[in-house]
């Protein structure tokens, strides 16, 4: 049975390791038979290449308001955490702290004030929503 480790006991590595470095995973050896095609491994990638950037080449330029929907909707959550009725990711217990669900709450009202003008009459009707059961929540379990 030969020996397969590239390490000597005493933590050097053998000479037949640092004499053949591992292939890297796109090169591959492979074998050629005389005559054979090349085989056309990189065209899919390529093509997979051109589309994605085709993709990316359409996609319209960030907009401020759709981003700060967003925001709201991460404070939003926060919120709900710092008020114990979602568990925070990876934890097994609600955490209290309605100080901070407090400044959560107050961020995502000033940025609906900002944002209302520039959104249309659904995200404003949802943003109105969210902000309603975040207040009424917070009123609830502050007493």
């Amino acid at each position: 049975m030969k020996d397969k480790r590239r390490v000597n006991p005493d933590g050097s590595l053998k000479q037949e390791a640092v004499a053949e470095p591992a292939p890297e995973p796109d090169q591959q050896p492979t074998k050629a038979a005389p005559n054979a095609e090349e085989p056309k491994a990189e065209e899919p990638q390529a093509q997979e290449r051109a589309e994605t950037q085709r993709a990316e080449a359409e996609l319209p330029p960030p907009n401020i308001f759709e981003t700060l929907q967003f925001v709201t909707g991460l404070l939003a959550e926060q919120a709900w955490q710092f008020m114990g009725l979602h568990l925070p990711p990876g934890c097994k217990e609600p955490v209290f702290d309605m100080a901070q669900a407090k400044i959560a709450i107050d961020v995502v009202i000033s940025i609906a004030d900002r944002i209302q003008p520039h959104i249309d009459e659904e995200a404003r009707r949802a943003l109105r929503g969210i902000i309603s059961d975040l207040q009424i929540n917070f009123v609830q379990h502050s007493k």
